[in-house]
């Protein structure tokens, strides 16, 4: 994790039990945030439309829920800037997506960027992809 914003000590995990727009946070997996190292396993998931109902593409593929409790207000982007989205204080959850297959949510990067451009970015190197049966 490069935490050019300070944010890092912000961000944090998703109970199990906890309902992530139609699927529990375990469904997701399990990721542990721990200062600068993201670490767990995430499960491919498919037929996520609480996620994202319009955009089929991203229904199916791989999911980082996470809590963000720090002051500043966020905004967060995967891919593009373009896309951007706002990040939700604590007590809901955000949910990034990264990738519709293996080989492409490995390589994801999270950008979190606060209102004066300041950037934290969350890289998927602790992360193992359970790609499911």
């Amino acid at each position: 994790m490069k935490d050019n914003a300070g944010i890092a000590s912000n961000l944090s995990a998703v109970d199990a039990e906890t309902d992530c727009y139609g699927k529990q946070a375990q469904e997701l997996g399990t990721v542990t945030f721990d200062g600068k190292i993201l670490s767990g396993t995430l499960n491919k998931v498919t037929g996520y439309t609480g996620f994202n109902s319009s955009v089929v593409e991203e229904q199916s593929g791989y999911y980082l829920p996470f809590l963000y409790d720090g002051a500043d207000n966020l905004k967060m982007y995967v891919k593009t800037a373009e896309k951007q989205a706002t990040v939700d204080k604590a007590t809901t959850v955000n949910v990034a997506f990264l990738g519709a297959d293996k080989a492409t949510a490995e390589k994801a990067i999270l950008h979190l960027v606060k209102e004066d451009g300041a950037m934290t970015e969350v890289y998927m190197t602790g992360i193992t992809f359970n790609e499911g049966e």
